[in-house]
């Protein structure tokens, strides 16, 4: 069984994966501000943006209780550069930061519990689908493109119902696929306690 001598670290490894999961939601409502309210397609975009974040956290917050830093390594990895895309999220550096040190710690300090042939499919692949969903939402061709006597114009922030449907999608299997991965082995270790 891994050491958990240390609780404060794991419980600082699910308050680093909380900081995701609500910056998640927080983008999601800035971007529905930032918007014209009334419009459906407005409001799902922004719960794209924000489901990425939310679902690589909770992936992160999984991997911490269950004892598979390699899940925990997998979802912090996107989290590091999605953390650089304004500014204003520079700060989430230091969550994203800690989680994957606290990974490959972990990875490196025998932590994984879990070793059957599962683990590091799911662990890489079920990160990775969200992570590719907000990459296409950032790099899709723009739906509304215009030309002018002034020149030519477009548009970089509109998220279609098809491309939120995506993302969207992509965010519940991950997580479903997740809880029933991690819940069906009956040697997942519950997590720290108190």
């Amino acid at each position: 069984m891994p050491d958990r001598a240390k609780p404060g670290l794991y419980r600082a490894e699910e308050v680093a994966g909380w900081c995701f999961v609500l910056w998640g939601f927080a983008f999601a409502l800035i971007r529905v501000a930032g918007d014209q309210p009334g419009f459906f397609e407005e409001v799902l975009g922004a719960a794209a943006f924000g489901a990425p974040y939310t679902t690589l956290g909770l992936l992160a917050i999984l991997g911490s209780r269950s004892d598979r830093p390699g899940l925990m390594a997998f979802s912090s990895m996107p989290l590091l550069p999605m953390s650089m895309l304004s500014v204003v999220m520079f700060p989430l550096l230091l969550p994203a930061g800690f989680l994957f040190a606290r990974a490959l710690i972990g990875l490196f300090g025998r932590r994984q519990q879990h070793l059957g042939w599962p683990e590091p499919f799911l662990s890489f692949v079920l990160p990775a689908m969200p992570a590719l969903a907000f990459g296409y939402l950032l790099f899709h061709q723009d739906p509304r493109n215009w030309e002018t006597a002034g020149g030519y114009h477009r548009t970089s922030d509109i998220v279609t119902f098809a491309e939120s449907g995506l993302s969207l999608g992509t965010a519940a299997v991950v997580v479903a696929a997740s809880v029933v991965w991690i819940l069906r082995d009956p040697s997942a270790a519950p997590g720290p306690s108190g």
